[in-house]
């Protein structure tokens, strides 16, 4: 698995797998009444050079038999009629559709299969720069107050910290539930992450009808002072918008507060004084070196009455790479009720899902902040697979990750101790969910 949708699903610069190869069908399938993947449709003729409803017909298709090629159980989670005849409807609809409105509807289509959760890995992305998109300069979290814009690209620097209330006249509950289908996700805490990814898109917004057309628009916003204002704001390259944001738009960027510090490095620790706290950030599954060794060798120094170990920034990895750290969690030194803190949170995804889904198993960890990203069983090892007549790509999770019982009906782990994060709580700098951590745990 990859780190993060952060860097993965959002940019799609790292992939786990090969690239799947395309299915160039010759003929356009109908995906009507009997539920037939293969059935030719009357109206379709296949040429050399296809028509624009042609073009995005074989796009259709070609992600309908990827996904069934690809994916372990492609109709998991919906009925397979339901979805192919959405996919006929969207084609029915294309010679009435712009390109923007397409583009939308294929984008939706790709993570229908994920409303019901476990596949926030497959979906259509399109935020690459290759892709030709436009995205708003401006990063946004959906705080416990409401999606607050936690940095600005220039000029629109006096954004910062006021909190969005509406796109282009409509208030942004409406906003997010025209894009929110657009965006996979494994459960709805992750959702709260994806969602804001594409509202920034200026075609995917055009494409759900919040604009009419690609272009500047109008962000309805209240800042830390209550002032009401509107604001028409540029969108930019998504060539630009990679550089902007570092190819990592779902981060919070960095504060003072220390779970904001050094998200780039893998692991780090810090022993906490004045608590008596071991504090562990856990920010990517690979190799962690001589970590856990040295974390056990600080609880064997003595003085220690608790391990507070952060997922919060944790998008993923690769799942063979936690076993050593787990195996330290798992000694009695650090395992005891109430001497081991897990912080979990919408970001904590992928491997960084299944590593919290074995200490939950494997230790009496308690878990504090908020509903984890990642689903205990899930769809992971996405490949990516083109869809060449329209120049997009689709990517699609190949495997399925159990690791939990296989009757374990969940989609995330709920925290034991669930503590809201505000934008005050960000902008001050402080971090309600460590201090819960240390109040939680006591060691003995």
């Amino acid at each position: 698995m990859t780190r993060g949708l952060a860097v993965v699903l959002a940019i799609a610069l790292v992939v786990t797998a090969c690239g799947g190869s395309v299915v160039s069908p010759t003929s356009a399938p109908s995906h009507a009444a009997s539920g037939s993947s293969s059935s030719p449709a009357a109206t379709a003729v296949p040429s050399a050079s296809p028509t624009r409803a042609e073009a995005w017909r074989i796009a259709i298709d070609t992600l309908i038999s990827e996904r069934e090629r690809i994916h372990p159980d492609p109709y998991q989670g919906i009925d397979k009629a339901t979805y192919l005849a959405a996919a006929d409807e969207l084609a029915e609809q294309i010679p009435n559709l712009n390109d923007d409105q397409a583009l939308a509807g294929i984008t939706r289509l790709a993570a229908m299969p994920g409303w019901n959760g476990r596949e926030g890995h497959s979906g259509i992305f399109p935020f690459l720069p290759e892709d030709g998109t436009h995205a708003y300069p401006l990063r946004f979290w959906r705080f416990s107050d409401g999606l607050v814009i936690t940095t600005a690209r220039p000029p629109y620097e006096d954004l910062i910290g006021s909190r969005v209330i509406g796109v282009a006249g409509k208030p942004i509950d409406a906003v997010m539930a025209l894009v929110e289908p657009m965006a996979p996700r494994d459960n709805p805490s992750n959702l709260l992450a994806y969602g804001p990814l594409y509202m920034r898109q200026s075609e995917l917004l055009a494409g759900v009808g919040v604009i009419e057309r690609v272009g500047p628009a109008v962000f309805s916003v209240v800042d830390r002072n209550g002032t009401a204002r509107d604001v028409s704001v540029e969108p930019i390259p998504a060539a630009d918008d990679v550089v902007w944001t570092n190819a990592l738009p779902l981060i919070l960027p960095t504060r003072d507060a220390m779970w904001l510090h050094d998200q780039d490095e893998r692991i780090w620790w810090r022993f906490l004084e004045d608590t008596k706290t071991l504090y562990v950030q856990y920010n990517e599954v690979m190799s962690t070196g001589s970590a856990a060794d040295e974390i056990l060798a600080r609880v064997a120094q003595g003085g220690v009455e608790r391990v507070v170990v952060d997922l919060r920034n944790n998008g993923g990895g690769d799942n063979h790479k936690y076993g050593q750290l787990l195996e330290a969690l798992q000694d009695p030194s650090i395992n005891r009720p109430g001497r081991l803190v897990v912080l979990i949170g919408r970001l904590t995804f992928s491997a960084a899902g299944n590593f919290a889904t074995e200490v939950e198993a494997k230790t009496d960890a308690v878990f504090v902040g908020e509903a984890m990203g990642s689903s205990p069983n899930m769809y992971g090892d996405v490949r990516k697979s083109p869809l060449r007549t329209i120049g997009r790509d689709v990517y699609i999770a190949s495997t399925y990750h159990q690791m939990s019982t296989a009757d374990d009906p969940r989609i995330t782990i709920e925290p034991d101790v669930a503590v809201p994060y505000s934008s005050d709580d960000y902008f001050s700098d402080r971090d309600p969910q460590l201090e819960a951590a240390i109040r939680t745990a006591v060691g003995p």
